[in-house]
């Protein structure tokens, strides 16, 4: 894999988007470190601030940390729940991530990340969320 590389990511809360996931596709760095995989990304919110993103693959946890408007780490492990906190321009709200499935494909020119997960705030279930996450070297 090369350091630069192309991302797309497709997220789909299932009770909410009536089956239709919301998508974006960037350009980032990647890099193994101890056996992990880091993919460095910004993102644009709606008010045309960057949002600085972590994602971090290892071999039975997912993070991803958002640093920028609305900071959160979710942390995704299959079979428990993570507890983290989302913050927003208007107070911090406490995100529940349970985890039912991670599945990973690594090759010498892409990768693929799925997770299979339920998303609550301030306790209160929301949906059923899915996260797919394409990475490709950025060759030329």
């Amino acid at each position: 894999m090369t350091k630069d590389v192309l991302i797309n990511i497709s997220g789909l809360q299932m009770e909410l988007d009536d089956g239709e996931p919301v998508e974006m596709m960037t350009t980032g760095d990647y890099y193994l470190k101890n056996g992990k995989h880091f993919i460095l990304y910004d993102e644009i919110e709606d008010d045309h601030q960057v949002v600085k993103n972590i994602l971090k693959i290892g071999p039975k946890t997912v993070e991803i940390s958002k640093k920028g408007g609305r900071n959160s780490h979710m942390v995704f492990e299959k079979g428990k729940e993570n507890l983290s906190y989302y913050d927003t321009p208007f107070g911090s709200l406490l995100l529940g991530v349970s985890t039912s499935d991670i599945r990973w494909m690594e090759k010498e020119d892409h990768m693929n990340l799925q997770v299979d997960y339920d998303l609550s705030i301030n306790s209160d279930h929301i949906s059923k969320c899915r996260i797919d996450v394409n990475i490709k070297s950025n060759e030329g």
